[in-house]
Protein backbone atom coordinates (compact mmCIF):
# COMPACT_ATOMS: atom_id res chain seq x y z
CA UNK A 1 0.00 0.00 0.00
CA UNK A 2 1.34 3.25 -1.37
CA UNK A 3 1.15 5.66 2.14
CA UNK A 4 2.58 8.88 0.60
CA UNK A 5 0.27 12.07 0.47
CA UNK A 6 -1.05 12.70 -2.99
CA UNK A 7 0.46 16.55 -4.44
CA UNK A 8 -2.37 18.67 -4.59
CA UNK A 9 -3.48 22.14 -6.29
CA UNK A 10 -1.48 24.75 -4.18
CA UNK A 11 -5.08 26.35 -3.64
CA UNK A 12 -6.55 22.97 -2.15
CA UNK A 13 -3.39 22.14 0.05
CA UNK A 14 -3.77 25.84 1.53
CA UNK A 15 -7.20 25.67 2.74
CA UNK A 16 -6.20 22.14 3.89
CA UNK A 17 -3.33 23.46 6.12
CA UNK A 18 -5.80 26.68 7.42
CA UNK A 19 -8.84 23.50 8.47
CA UNK A 20 -6.05 21.57 10.74
CA UNK A 21 -4.19 24.57 11.84
CA UNK A 22 -7.72 26.59 12.77
CA UNK A 23 -7.26 29.36 11.06
CA UNK A 24 -9.47 29.18 8.39
CA UNK A 25 -11.94 31.72 7.05
CA UNK A 26 -16.03 30.72 7.15
CA UNK A 27 -15.56 31.50 3.52
CA UNK A 28 -12.77 29.50 2.49
CA UNK A 29 -14.27 26.77 4.35
CA UNK A 30 -17.20 26.70 2.20
CA UNK A 31 -15.62 26.53 -0.80
CA UNK A 32 -13.57 23.70 0.67
CA UNK A 33 -16.68 22.11 1.26
CA UNK A 34 -17.72 22.83 -2.55
CA UNK A 35 -14.48 21.38 -3.16
CA UNK A 36 -14.63 18.09 -1.09
CA UNK A 37 -18.31 17.13 -3.07
CA UNK A 38 -16.23 17.63 -6.40
CA UNK A 39 -13.01 15.81 -5.97
CA UNK A 40 -12.60 12.38 -4.82
CA UNK A 41 -8.90 12.96 -4.12
CA UNK A 42 -9.35 15.97 -1.87
CA UNK A 43 -11.60 13.71 0.00
CA UNK A 44 -8.94 10.68 0.12
CA UNK A 45 -5.90 12.76 1.19
CA UNK A 46 -8.92 14.67 3.58
CA UNK A 47 -9.35 11.86 5.25
CA UNK A 48 -5.35 10.80 5.37
CA UNK A 49 -4.80 14.20 6.87
CA UNK A 50 -7.28 13.77 9.58
CA UNK A 51 -6.30 10.73 10.34
CA UNK A 52 -3.09 11.41 10.94
CA UNK A 53 -4.35 14.50 12.75
CA UNK A 54 -6.49 12.48 14.96
CA UNK A 55 -3.64 10.12 16.10
CA UNK A 56 -1.49 13.04 17.13
CA UNK A 57 -4.35 14.14 19.09
CA UNK A 58 -4.85 10.98 20.98
CA UNK A 59 -1.12 10.23 21.68
CA UNK A 60 -0.41 13.15 22.92
CA UNK A 61 -3.58 13.41 25.39
CA UNK A 62 -1.88 9.64 26.52
CA UNK A 63 1.30 11.42 27.44
CA UNK A 64 -0.16 14.06 29.11
CA UNK A 65 1.41 16.94 26.41
CA UNK A 66 -0.69 20.35 26.24
CA UNK A 67 -3.92 19.54 24.22
CA UNK A 68 -3.21 22.06 21.17
CA UNK A 69 0.94 21.06 20.99
CA UNK A 70 -0.44 17.77 20.67
CA UNK A 71 -2.43 18.42 18.12
CA UNK A 72 -0.33 20.56 16.13
CA UNK A 73 3.15 19.95 17.31
CA UNK A 74 4.88 22.08 14.55
CA UNK A 75 3.09 24.66 16.32
CA UNK A 76 5.87 26.57 18.66
CA UNK A 77 5.08 29.25 21.27
CA UNK A 78 5.75 31.71 18.53
CA UNK A 79 3.11 30.76 16.35
CA UNK A 80 0.27 31.33 19.06
CA UNK A 81 1.50 34.67 19.61
CA UNK A 82 0.87 35.17 16.43
CA UNK A 83 -2.62 33.81 16.10
CA UNK A 84 -3.33 36.35 19.29
CA UNK A 85 -2.23 38.45 16.14
CA UNK A 86 -4.83 38.04 12.98
CA UNK A 87 -6.15 40.80 11.59
CA UNK A 88 -9.86 39.82 12.13
CA UNK A 89 -10.93 40.98 8.89
CA UNK A 90 -8.19 39.13 7.36
CA UNK A 91 -9.11 35.25 8.83
CA UNK A 92 -12.13 34.31 10.94
CA UNK A 93 -10.82 31.95 13.64
CA UNK A 94 -13.06 29.12 14.31
CA UNK A 95 -14.02 29.21 17.85
CA UNK A 96 -14.39 25.73 19.74
CA UNK A 97 -17.86 25.59 19.04
CA UNK A 98 -17.94 26.29 15.33
CA UNK A 99 -14.66 24.28 15.14
CA UNK A 100 -16.47 20.90 16.16
CA UNK A 101 -19.29 21.96 13.93
CA UNK A 102 -17.01 22.53 10.95
CA UNK A 103 -15.20 18.95 11.97
CA UNK A 104 -18.56 17.36 11.92
CA UNK A 105 -19.19 19.03 8.17
CA UNK A 106 -16.15 17.79 6.44
CA UNK A 107 -16.35 14.39 8.52
CA UNK A 108 -20.02 13.65 6.66
CA UNK A 109 -18.74 15.27 3.22
CA UNK A 110 -15.75 12.75 3.55
CA UNK A 111 -18.45 9.91 4.15
CA UNK A 112 -17.21 8.40 7.69
CA UNK A 113 -16.62 9.83 11.58
CA UNK A 114 -13.90 7.40 11.96
CA UNK A 115 -11.33 7.15 8.97
CA UNK A 116 -8.12 4.76 8.39
CA UNK A 117 -5.29 5.35 5.77
CA UNK A 118 -5.47 3.61 2.48
CA UNK A 119 -6.60 4.03 -1.14
CA UNK A 120 -9.19 5.51 -2.96
CA UNK A 121 -10.97 2.71 -3.83
CA UNK A 122 -11.62 1.83 -0.26
CA UNK A 123 -8.84 -0.36 0.71
CA UNK A 124 -7.48 -0.41 4.38
CA UNK A 125 -9.85 2.17 5.74
CA UNK A 126 -13.70 1.78 6.30
CA UNK A 127 -15.51 2.75 3.29
CA UNK A 128 -18.91 3.52 4.61
CA UNK A 129 -19.85 4.07 8.33
CA UNK A 130 -23.60 2.81 8.97
CA UNK A 131 -24.50 6.78 10.01
CA UNK A 132 -23.97 7.75 6.33
CA UNK A 133 -27.33 5.99 5.49
CA UNK A 134 -29.66 8.69 4.73
CA UNK A 135 -32.73 8.61 7.45
CA UNK A 136 -35.99 9.91 7.95
CA UNK A 137 -37.91 10.37 11.18
CA UNK A 138 -41.33 9.87 11.40
CA UNK A 139 -43.69 6.45 11.87
CA UNK A 140 -46.89 8.07 10.20
CA UNK A 141 -48.17 10.26 7.04
CA UNK A 142 -50.46 12.42 6.32
CA UNK A 143 -52.35 10.75 3.15
CA UNK A 144 -54.84 12.77 2.66
CA UNK A 145 -56.54 15.79 3.90
CA UNK A 146 -60.59 17.06 3.50
CA UNK A 147 -62.12 20.31 4.29
CA UNK A 148 -59.33 20.31 6.48
CA UNK A 149 -58.71 23.65 8.79
CA UNK A 150 -56.15 24.47 11.94
CA UNK A 151 -56.98 26.49 14.97
CA UNK A 152 -55.57 29.77 14.90
CA UNK A 153 -51.93 30.56 15.03
CA UNK A 154 -51.58 26.71 14.69
CA UNK A 155 -49.15 24.97 12.16
CA UNK A 156 -50.68 23.99 9.31
CA UNK A 157 -50.33 20.44 8.07
CA UNK A 158 -49.63 19.23 4.72
CA UNK A 159 -50.69 15.76 3.14
CA UNK A 160 -47.44 13.40 2.71
CA UNK A 161 -46.29 15.02 5.68
CA UNK A 162 -44.24 12.77 7.70
CA UNK A 163 -45.66 12.30 11.48
CA UNK A 164 -44.11 11.26 14.34
CA UNK A 165 -44.65 11.29 18.59
CA UNK A 166 -46.70 14.36 18.81
CA UNK A 167 -49.88 15.64 19.13
CA UNK A 168 -52.68 15.95 15.73
CA UNK A 169 -54.65 18.67 16.12
CA UNK A 170 -57.43 19.33 13.82
CA UNK A 171 -60.18 22.19 13.48
CA UNK A 172 -62.32 21.33 11.70
CA UNK A 173 -62.88 18.72 8.37
CA UNK A 174 -61.12 15.52 8.03
CA UNK A 175 -57.47 13.46 7.83
CA UNK A 176 -56.71 10.26 6.63
CA UNK A 177 -53.30 9.39 8.93
CA UNK A 178 -51.66 6.22 7.55
CA UNK A 179 -49.19 4.37 10.23
CA UNK A 180 -46.18 2.22 8.99
CA UNK A 181 -48.04 -0.52 10.77
CA UNK A 182 -50.49 -0.52 8.06
CA UNK A 183 -53.11 0.57 10.67
CA UNK A 184 -55.12 3.37 8.85
CA UNK A 185 -56.61 6.48 10.56
CA UNK A 186 -59.21 8.59 9.57
CA UNK A 187 -60.07 11.64 12.09
CA UNK A 188 -63.17 14.37 11.65
CA UNK A 189 -62.41 17.59 13.74
CA UNK A 190 -62.24 18.95 15.79
CA UNK A 191 -59.85 16.40 17.05
CA UNK A 192 -57.08 16.10 19.62
CA UNK A 193 -55.15 12.70 18.73
CA UNK A 194 -51.50 11.94 20.62
CA UNK A 195 -49.42 9.58 18.01
CA UNK A 196 -47.30 7.32 20.25
CA UNK A 197 -45.57 5.39 17.81
CA UNK A 198 -46.47 2.93 14.51
CA UNK A 199 -48.92 0.76 16.79
CA UNK A 200 -50.05 3.04 19.35
CA UNK A 201 -51.90 6.68 19.28
CA UNK A 202 -54.46 7.98 22.23
CA UNK A 203 -57.79 9.85 21.32
CA UNK A 204 -58.44 12.68 23.86
CA UNK A 205 -61.00 14.56 21.55
CA UNK A 206 -62.53 13.67 18.64
CA UNK A 207 -64.05 11.17 15.70
CA UNK A 208 -62.08 8.49 14.48
CA UNK A 209 -62.56 5.28 12.47
CA UNK A 210 -59.67 2.91 12.29
CA UNK A 211 -59.23 0.57 9.57
CA UNK A 212 -56.66 -2.31 10.88
CA UNK A 213 -55.40 -5.27 8.17
CA UNK A 214 -54.01 -8.31 9.51
CA UNK A 215 -50.35 -7.22 9.36
CA UNK A 216 -51.06 -4.70 11.91
CA UNK A 217 -53.49 -6.79 14.26
CA UNK A 218 -52.55 -5.38 17.70
CA UNK A 219 -52.84 -2.24 17.15
CA UNK A 220 -53.73 -0.04 20.34
CA UNK A 221 -55.87 3.25 20.64
CA UNK A 222 -56.28 4.65 24.42
CA UNK A 223 -59.55 6.74 25.02
CA UNK A 224 -60.55 8.04 28.72
CA UNK A 225 -59.43 5.44 31.64
CA UNK A 226 -59.66 2.61 27.99
CA UNK A 227 -57.53 0.82 26.01
CA UNK A 228 -58.75 -0.64 22.67
CA UNK A 229 -56.86 -3.06 20.98
CA UNK A 230 -57.51 -4.28 17.48
CA UNK A 231 -57.77 -7.94 16.53
CA UNK A 232 -57.90 -6.79 12.30
CA UNK A 233 -60.92 -5.07 12.27
CA UNK A 234 -62.72 -1.89 11.54
CA UNK A 235 -64.34 0.07 14.46
CA UNK A 236 -65.50 4.36 15.41
CA UNK A 237 -64.79 5.86 18.29
CA UNK A 238 -66.09 8.92 19.51
CA UNK A 239 -64.74 11.44 22.61
CA UNK A 240 -66.16 14.44 23.66
CA UNK A 241 -65.87 15.98 27.03
CA UNK A 242 -64.23 13.15 28.55
CA UNK A 243 -67.03 10.61 27.36
CA UNK A 244 -66.33 8.02 24.53
CA UNK A 245 -68.12 5.68 22.64
CA UNK A 246 -66.54 2.86 20.58
CA UNK A 247 -68.37 0.49 17.75
CA UNK A 248 -67.11 -2.56 16.10
CA UNK A 249 -67.58 -1.85 12.03
CA UNK A 250 -66.41 -5.08 11.08
CA UNK A 251 -64.14 -7.63 12.47
CA UNK A 252 -62.94 -7.61 16.62
CA UNK A 253 -61.45 -5.84 19.34
CA UNK A 254 -60.77 -6.37 22.57
CA UNK A 255 -61.35 -3.45 25.20
CA UNK A 256 -59.91 -2.73 28.67
CA UNK A 257 -61.81 -0.25 30.57
CA UNK A 258 -60.76 1.11 34.12
CA UNK A 259 -60.13 -1.82 36.50
CA UNK A 260 -62.49 -4.17 34.22
CA UNK A 261 -61.19 -7.57 32.79
CA UNK A 262 -61.46 -7.41 28.86
CA UNK A 263 -64.22 -7.75 27.14
CA UNK A 264 -64.39 -8.68 23.33
CA UNK A 265 -66.43 -7.15 21.16
CA UNK A 266 -67.82 -8.38 17.17
CA UNK A 267 -69.47 -6.81 14.58
CA UNK A 268 -72.20 -4.16 15.73
CA UNK A 269 -71.49 -4.88 19.41
CA UNK A 270 -71.10 -0.70 20.90
CA UNK A 271 -70.22 0.83 24.30
CA UNK A 272 -70.30 3.62 25.84
CA UNK A 273 -67.23 4.56 28.40
CA UNK A 274 -67.39 7.01 30.98
CA UNK A 275 -63.73 7.82 32.42
CA UNK A 276 -65.88 7.37 36.08
CA UNK A 277 -68.30 4.73 35.48
CA UNK A 278 -68.37 1.20 33.85
CA UNK A 279 -68.45 0.14 30.32
CA UNK A 280 -72.10 0.03 29.46
CA UNK A 281 -73.83 -1.98 26.04
CA UNK A 282 -75.44 0.31 23.82
CA UNK A 283 -77.33 0.24 20.74
CA UNK A 284 -75.11 0.37 17.47
CA UNK A 285 -75.51 2.78 14.91
CA UNK A 286 -76.01 5.92 17.26
CA UNK A 287 -73.35 7.75 16.43
CA UNK A 288 -71.99 8.91 12.75
CA UNK A 289 -67.84 7.92 12.74
CA UNK A 290 -65.99 9.63 9.77
CA UNK A 291 -66.72 8.26 6.54
CA UNK A 292 -64.62 9.48 3.10
CA UNK A 293 -67.06 8.50 0.90
CA UNK A 294 -69.17 11.30 1.75
CA UNK A 295 -66.00 13.90 0.68
CA UNK A 296 -65.16 12.03 -2.42
CA UNK A 297 -67.46 14.30 -4.55
CA UNK A 298 -66.89 17.46 -2.30
CA UNK A 299 -63.38 17.24 -2.94
CA UNK A 300 -63.64 16.77 -6.29
CA UNK A 301 -65.51 20.13 -7.05
CA UNK A 302 -62.74 21.68 -5.01
CA UNK A 303 -60.09 20.19 -6.70
CA UNK A 304 -61.58 21.67 -10.30
CA UNK A 305 -63.04 24.72 -8.40
CA UNK A 306 -58.93 24.90 -7.64
CA UNK A 307 -57.73 24.12 -10.68
CA UNK A 308 -60.01 26.70 -12.63
CA UNK A 309 -58.55 29.42 -10.62
CA UNK A 310 -54.94 28.44 -11.44
CA UNK A 311 -55.74 28.76 -15.38
CA UNK A 312 -56.81 32.02 -14.99
CA UNK A 313 -54.03 32.78 -13.02
CA UNK A 314 -51.84 30.75 -15.85
CA UNK A 315 -53.85 33.21 -18.73
CA UNK A 316 -53.02 36.21 -16.56
CA UNK A 317 -49.04 35.32 -16.21
CA UNK A 318 -48.80 34.38 -19.48
CA UNK A 319 -49.68 38.14 -20.25
CA UNK A 320 -46.60 39.32 -17.62
CA UNK A 321 -44.13 41.38 -20.32
CA UNK A 322 -41.33 40.92 -17.53
CA UNK A 323 -41.31 37.33 -18.78
CA UNK A 324 -38.58 35.40 -20.83
CA UNK A 325 -40.70 32.12 -20.77
CA UNK A 326 -43.42 30.19 -19.01
CA UNK A 327 -43.71 26.25 -19.37
CA UNK A 328 -46.56 24.68 -18.03
CA UNK A 329 -45.64 21.02 -19.18
CA UNK A 330 -49.13 20.26 -20.02
CA UNK A 331 -49.71 16.96 -21.67
CA UNK A 332 -50.08 17.06 -25.68
CA UNK A 333 -50.43 13.66 -27.18
CA UNK A 334 -49.92 15.24 -30.61
CA UNK A 335 -46.17 17.01 -30.61
CA UNK A 336 -42.83 16.35 -28.37
CA UNK A 337 -42.79 20.15 -27.72
CA UNK A 338 -43.31 21.49 -24.95
CA UNK A 339 -45.19 25.48 -25.82
CA UNK A 340 -43.64 28.54 -24.37
CA UNK A 341 -46.84 30.30 -23.03
CA UNK A 342 -45.41 33.71 -22.47
CA UNK A 343 -47.37 36.58 -24.94
CA UNK A 344 -46.76 37.50 -27.56
CA UNK A 345 -46.35 33.54 -28.85
CA UNK A 346 -42.94 32.76 -29.73
CA UNK A 347 -42.70 28.85 -31.01
CA UNK A 348 -38.61 29.32 -31.24
CA UNK A 349 -38.53 29.39 -27.68
CA UNK A 350 -40.60 25.75 -27.08
CA UNK A 351 -38.85 22.95 -25.33
CA UNK A 352 -38.21 19.48 -26.90
CA UNK A 353 -39.18 16.66 -24.64
CA UNK A 354 -36.54 13.95 -24.40
CA UNK A 355 -37.54 10.76 -22.70
CA UNK A 356 -39.39 13.15 -19.66
CA UNK A 357 -42.56 11.05 -19.18
CA UNK A 358 -46.26 13.08 -18.38
CA UNK A 359 -47.27 11.90 -15.46
CA UNK A 360 -50.11 13.56 -12.73
CA UNK A 361 -49.43 16.91 -11.51
CA UNK A 362 -50.53 19.22 -8.91
CA UNK A 363 -54.40 18.39 -10.11
CA UNK A 364 -54.50 14.97 -10.56
CA UNK A 365 -56.80 13.98 -14.17
CA UNK A 366 -56.99 17.97 -14.62
CA UNK A 367 -53.27 18.62 -14.97
CA UNK A 368 -50.41 16.74 -16.45
CA UNK A 369 -46.64 17.19 -15.33
CA UNK A 370 -43.18 15.93 -16.82
CA UNK A 371 -41.37 13.95 -14.91
CA UNK A 372 -37.67 13.47 -15.38
CA UNK A 373 -36.69 10.27 -13.23
CA UNK A 374 -34.14 8.49 -16.23
CA UNK A 375 -30.70 9.87 -16.82
CA UNK A 376 -31.41 10.81 -19.72
CA UNK A 377 -34.89 12.41 -19.54
CA UNK A 378 -35.02 16.44 -20.57
CA UNK A 379 -37.00 19.17 -22.00
CA UNK A 380 -33.90 21.25 -24.58
CA UNK A 381 -34.83 24.86 -25.18
CA UNK A 382 -32.79 28.00 -27.16
CA UNK A 383 -33.45 31.56 -25.36
CA UNK A 384 -31.44 34.11 -27.16
CA UNK A 385 -30.70 37.48 -26.07
CA UNK A 386 -28.89 39.30 -23.06
CA UNK A 387 -30.86 40.05 -19.52
CA UNK A 388 -30.56 42.64 -16.91
CA UNK A 389 -31.82 39.71 -14.15
CA UNK A 390 -32.91 36.41 -13.45
CA UNK A 391 -35.78 35.02 -11.17
CA UNK A 392 -36.60 31.55 -11.81
CA UNK A 393 -39.99 29.88 -10.39
CA UNK A 394 -41.14 26.10 -10.55
CA UNK A 395 -43.59 24.05 -8.58
CA UNK A 396 -41.49 20.96 -8.06
CA UNK A 397 -41.82 16.96 -6.48
CA UNK A 398 -39.17 15.92 -5.60
CA UNK A 399 -38.67 12.00 -5.12
CA UNK A 400 -35.34 11.53 -4.31
CA UNK A 401 -31.95 13.73 -4.24
CA UNK A 402 -29.96 10.66 -5.45
CA UNK A 403 -27.19 12.98 -7.61
CA UNK A 404 -25.02 15.11 -6.76
CA UNK A 405 -26.33 17.95 -8.37
CA UNK A 406 -30.12 17.89 -9.43
CA UNK A 407 -30.70 19.92 -12.42
CA UNK A 408 -33.91 22.51 -12.66
CA UNK A 409 -33.04 24.72 -15.37
CA UNK A 410 -29.17 24.63 -16.81
CA UNK A 411 -27.11 26.50 -19.56
CA UNK A 412 -25.01 24.08 -21.86
CA UNK A 413 -22.12 25.08 -22.33
CA UNK A 414 -21.83 27.17 -18.94
CA UNK A 415 -20.18 30.42 -21.02
CA UNK A 416 -20.23 34.15 -19.74
CA UNK A 417 -23.40 35.41 -17.97
CA UNK A 418 -25.19 32.12 -18.81
CA UNK A 419 -26.97 30.11 -15.28
CA UNK A 420 -26.99 27.23 -13.65
CA UNK A 421 -30.47 26.09 -10.76
CA UNK A 422 -30.10 23.11 -9.30
CA UNK A 423 -30.25 21.24 -5.96
CA UNK A 424 -27.75 19.57 -4.19
CA UNK A 425 -27.92 16.10 -2.85
CA UNK A 426 -27.78 17.52 0.65
CA UNK A 427 -31.25 19.54 -0.22
CA UNK A 428 -29.49 22.98 -0.80
CA UNK A 429 -30.79 25.29 -3.79
CA UNK A 430 -28.02 26.55 -5.67
CA UNK A 431 -27.89 29.44 -8.09
CA UNK A 432 -24.50 30.71 -9.88
CA UNK A 433 -23.97 32.96 -13.00
CA UNK A 434 -20.98 32.22 -14.82
CA UNK A 435 -18.96 35.76 -14.65
CA UNK A 436 -15.93 34.46 -16.96
CA UNK A 437 -15.40 31.68 -18.67
CA UNK A 438 -12.07 32.42 -19.67
CA UNK A 439 -10.64 33.04 -16.31
CA UNK A 440 -9.17 30.59 -14.16
CA UNK A 441 -10.93 29.95 -10.75
CA UNK A 442 -8.52 30.15 -8.21
CA UNK A 443 -11.31 28.76 -5.94
CA UNK A 444 -11.79 25.77 -8.11
CA UNK A 445 -8.45 24.63 -9.90
CA UNK A 446 -10.96 22.15 -11.71
CA UNK A 447 -13.68 24.32 -13.40
CA UNK A 448 -13.49 25.65 -16.31
CA UNK A 449 -14.89 29.55 -15.49
CA UNK A 450 -14.55 31.68 -12.78
CA UNK A 451 -17.86 31.68 -11.05
CA UNK A 452 -19.59 31.45 -7.76
CA UNK A 453 -22.44 29.27 -6.39
CA UNK A 454 -25.12 30.98 -4.43
CA UNK A 455 -26.54 28.51 -1.72
CA UNK A 456 -29.72 27.91 0.23
CA UNK A 457 -29.99 26.93 3.48
CA UNK A 458 -31.50 23.01 3.28
CA UNK A 459 -34.83 22.82 2.23
CA UNK A 460 -35.79 19.31 1.56
CA UNK A 461 -35.40 16.27 3.51
CA UNK A 462 -36.33 12.62 2.58
CA UNK A 463 -39.59 12.79 4.31
CA UNK A 464 -40.70 15.20 1.45
CA UNK A 465 -40.64 13.03 -1.10
CA UNK A 466 -43.18 13.22 -3.38
CA UNK A 467 -44.37 16.58 -2.15
CA UNK A 468 -45.25 19.71 -4.23
CA UNK A 469 -42.53 23.15 -3.65
CA UNK A 470 -43.09 26.01 -5.26
CA UNK A 471 -39.36 26.90 -5.03
CA UNK A 472 -37.39 30.40 -6.64
CA UNK A 473 -33.97 31.83 -6.62
CA UNK A 474 -33.52 35.45 -8.30
CA UNK A 475 -30.09 36.99 -9.63
CA UNK A 476 -30.40 40.64 -9.17
CA UNK A 477 -27.42 42.89 -10.59
CA UNK A 478 -28.95 46.34 -9.31
CA UNK A 479 -29.24 45.05 -5.64
CA UNK A 480 -26.10 42.98 -5.92
CA UNK A 481 -28.21 39.80 -4.13
CA UNK A 482 -28.79 36.26 -4.34
CA UNK A 483 -32.14 35.19 -3.39
CA UNK A 484 -33.91 31.51 -2.78
CA UNK A 485 -37.45 31.24 -1.78
CA UNK A 486 -39.98 28.27 -1.08
CA UNK A 487 -43.20 27.88 -0.73
CA UNK A 488 -43.80 32.09 -1.01
CA UNK A 489 -41.28 32.58 1.44
CA UNK A 490 -37.46 33.87 1.88
CA UNK A 491 -34.80 31.37 3.28
CA UNK A 492 -31.63 33.04 2.31
CA UNK A 493 -29.76 35.94 1.01
CA UNK A 494 -26.34 36.91 -0.44
CA UNK A 495 -24.35 39.79 -1.67
CA UNK A 496 -22.56 39.72 -5.19
CA UNK A 497 -19.26 40.55 -4.13
CA UNK A 498 -17.18 42.66 -6.99
CA UNK A 499 -14.95 39.89 -7.83
CA UNK A 500 -18.50 38.09 -8.88
CA UNK A 501 -20.73 40.53 -10.34
CA UNK A 502 -22.01 40.44 -13.88
CA UNK A 503 -25.27 41.99 -15.19
CA UNK A 504 -24.83 40.72 -18.96
CA UNK A 505 -26.72 38.20 -18.80
CA UNK A 506 -27.71 35.05 -21.06
CA UNK A 507 -29.26 31.96 -21.66
CA UNK A 508 -28.70 30.81 -25.08
CA UNK A 509 -29.02 26.62 -25.45
CA UNK A 510 -30.21 25.25 -22.21
CA UNK A 511 -32.03 22.20 -20.50
CA UNK A 512 -34.61 21.70 -17.85
CA UNK A 513 -34.63 19.00 -15.76
CA UNK A 514 -31.38 17.76 -16.75
CA UNK A 515 -27.62 19.20 -17.88
CA UNK A 516 -26.32 17.25 -20.86
CA UNK A 517 -23.57 19.43 -23.10
CA UNK A 518 -25.20 17.44 -26.25
CA UNK A 519 -22.63 19.82 -28.13
CA UNK A 520 -19.10 18.28 -27.34
CA UNK A 521 -18.43 15.19 -28.86
CA UNK A 522 -17.38 13.23 -25.71
CA UNK A 523 -20.13 11.52 -25.49
CA UNK A 524 -20.22 11.62 -21.74
CA UNK A 525 -22.20 13.25 -19.48
CA UNK A 526 -23.05 14.17 -15.62
CA UNK A 527 -26.01 12.47 -14.61
CA UNK A 528 -27.91 15.12 -13.10
CA UNK A 529 -31.59 15.04 -13.96
CA UNK A 530 -34.02 15.39 -11.60
CA UNK A 531 -35.93 12.38 -9.81
CA UNK A 532 -39.07 13.94 -9.89
CA UNK A 533 -41.82 16.31 -11.32
CA UNK A 534 -42.12 19.79 -13.00
CA UNK A 535 -45.50 21.14 -13.53
CA UNK A 536 -44.71 24.61 -14.13
CA UNK A 537 -41.98 27.07 -14.27
CA UNK A 538 -41.20 30.60 -15.10
CA UNK A 539 -38.09 32.60 -16.04
CA UNK A 540 -38.23 36.13 -15.95
CA UNK A 541 -35.62 38.94 -17.39
CA UNK A 542 -36.33 40.72 -13.79
CA UNK A 543 -35.64 40.46 -9.84
CA UNK A 544 -39.05 39.76 -8.51
CA UNK A 545 -39.64 41.19 -5.16
CA UNK A 546 -40.62 38.85 -2.15
CA UNK A 547 -43.84 40.49 -2.36
CA UNK A 548 -44.33 39.31 -5.98
CA UNK A 549 -42.92 35.55 -5.15
CA UNK A 550 -45.59 35.32 -2.52
CA UNK A 551 -48.22 36.44 -4.63
CA UNK A 552 -47.15 33.77 -7.61
CA UNK A 553 -46.97 30.95 -4.63
CA UNK A 554 -50.46 32.17 -3.59
CA UNK A 555 -52.38 32.06 -6.78
CA UNK A 556 -51.10 29.00 -8.33
CA UNK A 557 -51.11 26.70 -5.01
CA UNK A 558 -53.17 23.44 -5.42
CA UNK A 559 -54.56 23.70 -2.27
CA UNK A 560 -55.97 27.55 -1.83
CA UNK A 561 -58.93 28.14 0.29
Amino acid sequence: MNASFHQLPEQEQDWLDAYLDGSISASDFDLLQERLLESPELRFVMRRYLSLDNTLQNEGADSGLDSEMAMRPWLSAENHAAEDEVDPGKVVLFSGGLRLAAAAAVAFLLGTAVMYFGSPEGEGFQDRAETDEPSAQGFAVIERLFDASWEEGAFRREEGEMLGSEVFRLASGVAEIQFFSGAKMIVEGPAEISLKSAWEATCHDGAVRMKVPPAARGFKLQAPATEIIDLGTEFGLVVRDGEGHVEVIDGEIAVRHRDEGEKLLLKNDALTLKSDAAAAKIESGTVAFPDLSHYGARTENRNRSAFQRWESHRDSLAADDRLIAYYTFDEDESTPLVPNLSIPRNTELDGATILAEPVAGRWPGLKSALEFRRPGARVRVNIPGEFPAFTFMAWVRIDSLDRWYNALFMGDSYETGEPHWQIRDDGKMMLSVMVDDSRPNPYHAGDAGFHRVYFSPPMWDLSMSGEWLHLASVFDPESRMVSHYVNGSQISGQEIVDDFFIDQLRIGNAEIGNWGQPFREDPTFAIRNLNGRLDEMAIFRVALSGDEISGLFEASRADRR
